[in-house]
């Protein structure tokens, strides 16, 4: 992804916040509002999925950024050193090479989303230490850890301030990234097809009425389950649901993206009052009068005085009485 496009995502987060914050503004001064309720809903969508795509773009820059330096490295080391030859004695161990790059990159301390070996899903996770083969992670809201390979490790790269905006407008929700990637390819075109994977699930969202939320049976937990199982069922449905949670969200975005276009146009403008006024065309008082005996400037100049007929008494008839009977 382009420099051009990590701009483009950030002039879009500082709006959506602006945007955010006159909308809780408006909720301050009318908090029954379903109109307002429903745009502060959208947009806090439309912010997570911003940050997504933020992040992906600039863990995208740096992953092709550390790529082209090893490769211009290795390229370097080539021209000056003889070939190498492995000896039939010499057995490499695993990772050896990966593991001074590694330790390069990301530090002990270091925010991260991990992919979880139990269902394939990203979750913010903390470096503990570092492998051979990767990293050894402790997942931040479980609590458990586990050696994650380095391919399934991605740091998480918005800043301290953000990550707290955003927590408190999502309530703590957590982002999931659903994206199969090829571990093959390299680092950029890693994370164009998780960023072309999820525009095309938002694009497909918008023919979905129903998600499905049925559990699958093979997660459910059945009272005679093992403790290590129905623990480890515990942590799949909560990624089941999470993984939900995001459909919904997804498509509610893709259903309400033009919402605030509308109600900035719709703002503000008054209702037309029907009645019997409306559409008739004002004369100026100064218009000469038809009447060639009219005065300019007079309301109603050469239009004579109301003529008034005589009032009669009316007799009104009963129904079934003749005329005849009444002298």
């Amino acid at each position: 992804m382009s420099l051009q496009d990590i701009e483009e995502l950030k002039a879009n987060l500082s709006t959506y916040k602006e945007q955010l914050q006159q909308v809780k503004e408006l909720l301050v001064l009318d908090p029954n509002n379903g109109e307002y309720q429903e745009m502060e809903k959208s947009l806090t969508e439309v912010l997570e999925l911003t940050y997504d795509l933020l992040n992906e773009a600039q863990q995208a820059k740096e992953d092709a950024t550390a790529l082209e330096q090893e490769q211009e490295q290795i390229a370097a080391t080539s021209t000056q050193r003889p070939p190498f030859h492995l000896s039939s004695t010499h057995t490499p161990l695993q990772g050896e090479s990966f593991t001074q790059n590694v330790a390069d990159r990301l530090r002990v301390g270091t925010k991260v989303q991990a992919m979880w070996s139990g269902d394939g899903q990203w979750y913010k996770a903390t470096v503990e230490a570092v492998t051979p083969g990767g990293y050894f992670v402790v997942y931040d809201e479980w609590g458990n850890k586990e050696e994650v390979n380095a391919s399934n490790v991605r740091e998480f790269n918005i800043s301290d301030n953000d990550e707290e905006v955003l927590d408190k407008m999502l309530d703590g929700a957590e982002a999931v990234d659903e994206a199969s990637v090829d571990p093959l390819l390299s680092a950029e075109q890693q994370a164009n097809l998780t960023r072309l994977a999820l525009k095309r699930k938002i694009e497909e969202a918008a023919n979905v009425d129903v998600i499905s939320k049925d559990l699958p049976p093979k997660l459910r937990i059945k009272p005679d389950d093992p403790e290590d199982v129905k623990a480890a069922k515990k942590k799949k449905i909560h990624a089941f649901k999470s993984k939900v949670r995001l459909e919904q969200m997804e498509l509610t975005q893709n259903k309400n993206q033009n919402a605030w276009q509308q109600f900035q146009t719709t703002k503000g403008k008054s209702k037309k009052q029907v009645g019997f006024f409306t559409g008739r065309k004002r004369e100026s008082i100064f218009k000469t009068p038809d009447d060639p005996k009219g005065k300019v400037g007079v309301t109603g100049s050469g239009k004579g005085t109301t003529e008034f007929h005589k009032r009669e008494k009316h007799l009104h008839l009963k129904l079934g009485v003749d005329r005849d009977d009444y002298v």
